[in-house]
């Protein structure tokens, strides 16, 4: 079966004191790995091996890809996140898995869902690049169409409430953005 797209989410090895870290300052780091576990698998688990997307996990660090090998028995085609900044690895990522359109979200997002994606998929149709706002400035969605080369991503201050907004600045005028749903990330306790 011809695939519609790509859909790429970022995944971090869920080792203690390594993920989730500014949750564990509120939580602990047990309980915010712990946490980001059941969240990745709950992720995971919501796209069908028989989804009308090609699935692609960028995992961070590269010897986390053992973790995330069972994965591929459902579909999930596994890459290690290349070096750099997130802009850099978010430009790796559009440029490795092929052509279509293509949607990028992170792993800790619990309200995404199939429908969200399937929306995305299907402005993308209309648009050239569509963004999922997070409530904190960011973005938990970044899609581009078909035709549409990853902008250069330098000067953007990821982590901040300026992320979304200096990611789109990247964007020229002569390209059509969309902003669907706004979500709410988990980065500290209070997001939970």
């Amino acid at each position: 079966m011809k695939k519609l797209g790509h859909l790429i989410i970022f995944v971090k090895e869920p080792r203690v004191g390594k993920v989730k870290t500014r949750l564990a300052d509120d939580i602990g780091s047990i309980n915010a790995t712990f946490w980001y576990r059941r969240q990745l698998d709950n992720l995971l688990n919501t796209f069908k091996p028989s989804s009308p997307y090609a699935k692609h996990l960028f995992v961070t660090p590269n010897r986390g890809l053992k973790y995330f090998k069972p994965y591929t028995k459902r579909g999930w085609r596994l890459y290690c996140q290349s070096p750099g900044d997130l802009g850099k690895k978010m430009t790796s990522a559009f440029l490795s898995v092929g052509h279509g359109p293509k949607l990028l979200i992170g792993s800790d997002i619990p309200a995404v869902s199939r429908q969200h994606i399937r929306l995305a998929f299907k402005q993308l149709n209309s648009v050239d690049a569509i963004f999922g706002p997070a409530q904190d400035g960011g973005y938990w969605l970044i899609g581009l169409s078909r035709f549409v080369v990853p902008p250069n991503l330098k000067h953007v201050r990821w982590s901040s409430k300026y992320a979304l907004s200096d990611t789109l600045s990247k964007f020229g005028p002569k390209l059509s953005v969309n902003l669907i749903q706004t979500l709410k990330d988990v980065d500290r306790g209070s997001d939970l």
